[in-house]
């Protein structure tokens, strides 16, 4: 089975592949000098309907490339952690565009069943252990009013 993170936001979040460090390689040529420098995420744009229990309308299904964020693992390793890392750094920069974001996941089959955990947080509290979710919980960050 396949488990699935979803993230949503009030506004538009960049898509695409973050994290990845290459370098230039003597004969120019980009390369990674580590799998650790290869483990990134990707953000893309859900083209029609995400699942049911996603609160805003602008929805995307997040991948690990490299390591995992650790759903179904007790214990990460380094690509693990860096994937988390990015990850956070993505939806920190994601709540000050959108004021509050969702992160849910889910076993493929059940990304429309009611979470069975909703944690809310502020930015200030976001760390990359919050970002470790079990199957179907869902975490809602809000950008503290100043």
């Amino acid at each position: 089975m396949t488990q699935f993170y979803y993230l949503s936001s009030k506004s538009p979040l960049p898509s695409g592949v973050f994290g990845e460090e290459k370098k230039k390689s003597g004969k120019g040529h980009l390369t990674f000098e580590s799998e650790v420098a290869e483990a990134s995420i990707t953000v893309k744009l859900l083209d029609g309907k995400g699942p049911d229990n996603l609160s805003y309308p602008y929805q995307y299904e997040v991948y690990s490339n490299g390591g995992d964020f650790g759903a179904n693992k007790t214990n990460l390793n380094e690509l693990d952690r860096k994937c988390l890392s990015t990850l956070l750094s993505y939806v920190k920069e994601a709540v000050n565009r959108s004021f509050v974001v969702e992160f849910f996941t889910a076993w493929a089959g059940e990304e429309d069943l009611e979470p069975v955990q909703v944690t809310e947080l502020s930015l200030t509290e976001l760390n990359r252990e919050a970002l470790h979710l079990k199957n179907l919980e869902k975490l809602r960050i809000y950008r503290q009013v100043r």
